[in-house]
């Protein structure tokens, strides 16, 4: 039996920096080398199976650098309701 590693190519080759789940949406936000933040549906898939599926859904795109860290409020709540004096953005 021969093995491999598997190669995931979700930021155009370049590696993956930083991901999290939305808390009730189901949504993958991933960050990577290659300045864009991509957004995904994790679907549960087949019960039997237990694989599941993530298809792509949109890209938040024109990051300066890479994007090395991204999260969800925790609360699923967006950035706008909270007063900060400094840029936050709540995916």
């Amino acid at each position: 039996m021969r093995g491999g590693t598997v190669q995931i190519n979700w930021h155009d080759t370049k590696p993956v920096l930083t991901l999290d789940f939305h808390p009730h949406s189901g949504i993958l936000a991933t960050g990577g080398a290659d300045f864009d933040i991509k957004l995904w549906l994790i679907n549960v898939g087949d019960v039997q199976k237990k694989t599941p599926a993530a298809s792509y859904q949109n890209s938040l795109a024109y990051h300066g650098s890479a994007v090395n860290v991204l999260r969800f409020s925790p609360s699923g709540m967006d950035g706008a309701k909270f007063p900060m004096r400094i840029p936050c953005i709540w995916c």
